[in-house]
């Protein structure tokens, strides 16, 4: 009888062990160089599931249409004055788009994002201001936890053309007014393609009003221009160790499920598309005279810069991390670079912009 309470027992506490109730921290955000593949499947065939306690979801069959690439570096790799207080920057894909982030042991919050666009008139860049700034989890997270965050994103550039109106347009500001609340409403066992998780999911309810306000060549500002209004809701499934949201779900108004991300794999250490790539930093870009470059000097041997054609029209040998390329006789315009390895295999490659 003993002998049959002990293997009862050692069932009950098995069974209980595979969904264990978690608690997420500072230290389950991904550090300076981590990179993550997270997917995209934009025809997801899963469902968010159930609130409460000790939940399943099953989610292996979640697929890839497209990848993003997130790279984690240290704020001293991209500063940016607007976001002077982040201690951790998010480089999206391999151009020079940045999330700048503050990872505290009180909580996970985006400051704002950078980023070139091009709107027909050259290259600018961006910077998309949060105030206060974004709260994306509160430390510890754990089953219950709930908070509020009120904030706004302005995003103010010059344009100086016509962007095919008729008109110039001088200055344009974009302001997005959100009240956004969080609640960790389940916790349970997560299923992808990556693996079984214990884990906690957070649901998100954001209201959004968005305004649009161009200043008209000779007219002045007109207010208002465009104005949108939206509710979505969200959730994502957050693990131990493994860095960033395992799964984000997005719904539409009708609560179909619109848009689904998911990490293709755990966080590396220095690798991208190539199998022995390396993390590299570049900027100014657009740059004017002069570009740097900020790489691994222990794997990294030379840069190679091309030409949009694809010829070779300079190559650096590399004598530490920091390299500068005067680029005062380079004509503006896009161009490619390729780093090259000690064995002479392409560690990593990009592209930067010339605009003088």
């Amino acid at each position: 009888m003993k002998k049959s309470l002990l293997i009862v027992s050692a069932i009950i506490m098995s069974a209980l062990g595979a969904k264990a109730q978690i608690t997420v921290t500072t230290a389950d955000i991904a550090s300076p160089t981590k990179i993550i593949y997270q997917a995209n499947d934009t025809m997801p065939a899963v469902s968010e599931g159930s609130f409460g306690i000790s939940q399943t979801w099953n989610m292996s069959a979640l697929n890839t249409h497209a990848v993003d690439t997130l790279t984690f570096i240290s704020y001293a790799w991209a500063p940016n004055t607007n976001f002077a207080t982040s201690n951790l920057v998010i480089k999206q894909g391999w151009q020079n788009n940045y999330v700048y982030a503050t990872n505290t042991a009180s909580n996970f919050t985006i400051q704002g994002s950078s980023g070139t666009v091009d709107f027909g008139g050259g290259p600018m860049v961006l910077n998309q201001i949060n105030t206060p700034s974004e709260n994306l989890m509160n430390f510890p997270g754990m089953y219950l936890t709930t908070f509020t965050n009120n904030y706004t994103t302005n995003t103010d550039f010059f344009l100086g053309f016509d962007p095919g109106f008729g008109f110039v347009i001088d200055s344009v500001k974009l302001r997005s007014i959100v009240k956004k609340t969080v609640v960790v409403d389940a916790w349970g066992s997560l299923t992808t393609p990556l693996g079984t998780f214990n884990v906690l999911r957070a649901e998100e309810t954001i209201v959004r009003h968005d305004t649009t306000d161009i200043e008209i060549q000779f007219l002045g500002w007109q207010y208002n221009v465009d104005v949108t209004a939206d509710s979505t809701t969200g959730y994502s499934w957050w693990a131990n160790g493994v860095g960033f949201p395992l799964v984000s779900i997005k719904l539409d108004s009708l609560s179909n499920i619109k848009q689904t991300q998911w990490l293709q794999a755990l966080p590396a250490v220095g690798i991208n598309e190539q199998t022995n790539a390396t993390v590299v930093m570049v900027f100014p870009n657009p740059a004017q005279n002069q570009i740097n470059f900020t790489v691994e000097s222990s794997k990294v041997a030379a840069i190679q810069v091309m030409d949009i054609t694809g010829r070779m029209i300079d190559f650096i040998v590399t004598a530490g991390d920091n390299v500068s390329i005067n680029t005062s006789m380079y004509a503006n315009g896009v161009y490619s670079y390729a780093l090259v390895g000690k064995d002479n295999a392409i560690l990593n490659r990009g592209k930067f912009t010339i605009a003088k």
